[in-house]
């Protein structure tokens, strides 16, 4: 009698049939080693399936499959063409020693998928942010041009720079909000937008530059206009030199006055004044010197030229250094673009606009002390978000008033989705470098069961092992955690909370009917 393979339909009747030849025992073991078959080869089914669609969805989010599509493929069709040979016993074999691996990859691709779900949820959520800070960079363009066009400037100059901020302002656009889809459709628009955002944020990096660069221009060409280097143009020191060569009678009497000479010396060392606002005034006393016949009055007039570009010389020297310092000071903030001590460099660029050397160790204390004080926010905000996006990849909610109350240093309570007993207190200090959770459970009564205690007990376990994974997430952000003090669970009975007790906001996201609190 055949056994093998059997219809399910036909398994009572060919059972029955066969009792007196094969005898219980055999019976027994046939029924057992199919129903074995069955259940190894619908399992290995349903990993398919779930596999199919594991691998779609993974597609779906741009991860590479191919490696584990062949690997499932492949093991399915030797298990078909075993089964269709009538070797079911081989076929079963081969899907029971496949099915670990088959798993093992799967809760890969689990983990994988889990992480990229992660990351596109991530940048959904950032994509608003950046949004609407590249708008508010963007309405710094006009007010920065507004605050560093001086007031004293000509009308007309004033509001052609100021046009050109408007117009770069303008320039600028930012996506528009996107729905966290995580779809194949979703993923290329939130691909898309990113890239419109960066190219919109290099672009308005570019048009800060050129109106900076235009400022700046325009007041070195004004003020060259001030000091009468403008319409009325001065000669330069070569075209002086070429006009005005040196007398022959003067190189014959050498021996006898030799101020000429060191006129020419002199010229030449002035040369670094020539794009200053007092290199008019130094040419007409040159000529001055070489125009005058009497012998002692051109030494004398020749001397206190001396002094006059001597004491230019000095000046600029140390114009030149000062501006060196603040350039050193300005370039040194760069890295601190962005936050609170771009409000300080935009002062220090205007005193270096004006020119006039002023004391900078007071501008290098509130530069010293600004960054400092940013240094220790982004810090507090590196914690912060490696503590909510920890708390978030485990599965529970957070929200921007969560988000508030932690940078506040404030008591927040987080809870997984559709949870409304328990929750998890969470404290911090200040500076997010000491964190304090407590499980606590709500209720409408204090009232503690045995029922009640074994629960409270699991959940407590269920967050210790959380918690060591947001410590292994965190570290894994580059931040090291430890315990300063830590008790078992179960050791202290959890805190219960009076549903009617509970904080408005963690009431509005209970079921209906219920109420939640911190």
């Amino acid at each position: 009698m055949v056994v093998a393979p059997i219809a399910p339909a036909l398994i009572p009747i060919a059972l029955l049939i066969g009792v007196g030849a094969l005898g219980a025992v055999a019976l027994a073991n046939l029924a057992s080693h199919y129903l074995e078959q069955r259940r190894l080869l619908e399992t290995f089914r349903q990993q398919r399936e779930y596999l199919d669609g594991l691998l779609t969805r993974m597609r779906g989010l741009g991860i590479e499959t191919d490696a584990l599509q062949s690997t499932v493929d492949v093991i399915m069709h030797r298990a078909d063409d075993l089964a269709k040979e009538g070797k079911a016993d081989a076929a079963v074999a081969l899907v029971a020693s496949e099915i670990a691996g088959i798993d093992n990859q799967r809760r890969a691709a689990e983990d994988r998928l889990e992480r990229r779900v992660a990351d596109l949820q991530r940048r959904f959520h950032t994509l608003p942010t950046r949004a609407v800070e590249l708008r508010r960079n963007a309405e710094r363009i006009e007010t920065f041009a507004k605050s560093a066009i001086p007031g004293d400037w000509p009308a007309v100059e004033r509001e052609r720079l100021l046009a050109r901020a408007r117009e770069a302002r303008a320039s600028v656009s930012a996506p528009p909000p996107l729905a966290a889809d995580l779809s194949a459709s979703g993923v290329e628009q939130l691909e898309a937008a990113e890239s419109q955002l960066a190219a919109a944020e290099r672009s308005l990096a570019a048009l800060q530059c050129a109106l900076e660069d235009e400022i700046n221009a325009t007041q070195k060409r004004l003020m060259a206009d001030k000091l009468g280097l403008g319409s009325a143009r001065t000669v330069t020191l070569a075209e002086f030199l070429a006009k005005n060569p040196r007398p022959v009678a003067a190189a014959a009497e050498a021996d006898e006055d030799r101020v000429l000479q060191k006129l020419d010396g002199l010229l030449a060392k002035m040369a670094v004044l020539q794009d200053t606002g007092g290199w008019a005034d130094l040419m007409r006393r040159v000529e001055t010197v070489r125009a005058e016949e009497d012998m002692s009055r051109r030494r004398t007039l020749y001397e206190s030229l001396v002094l006059e570009a001597s004491r230019r010389l000095k000046d600029l020297r140390a114009i030149e250094q000062w501006l060196a310092e603040v350039d050193a000071l300005l370039a040194e903030s760069a890295p601190y673009a962005g936050t609170a001590v771009d409000a300080v460099v935009a002062e220090l660029r205007e005193v270096r606009r004006a020119g006039r050397i002023t004391a900078l160790e007071p501008w290098k204390q509130r530069l010293a002390e600004t960054q400092q004080r940013e240094l220790a926010r982004l810090e507090r905000e590196r914690k912060r978000r490696a503590i909510l996006e920890s708390l978030t990849e485990l599965g529970y909610e957070t929200n921007e008033g969560m988000e508030t109350a932690l940078v506040q240093a404030g008591k927040l309570v987080v809870r997984k989705p559709g949870e409304s007993d328990y929750a998890v207190e969470v404290v911090a200090n200040n500076d997010l470098s000491m964190l304090q959770t407590a499980m606590v459970r709500y209720a409408d009564s204090e009232e503690m069961t045995e029922q009640q205690r074994l629960r409270d007990h699991e959940r407590e376990e269920e967050w210790c092992a959380d918690h060591a994974r947001i410590r292994e997430k965190m570290a894994a952000r580059g931040l090291s955690a430890k315990f300063k003090m830590q008790m078992p669970a179960g050791s202290h009975p959890v805190r219960v909370v009076k549903r009617d007790q509970a904080a408005p906001a963690a009431r509005a996201k209970a079921k209906p009917g219920l109420k939640q609190g911190a």
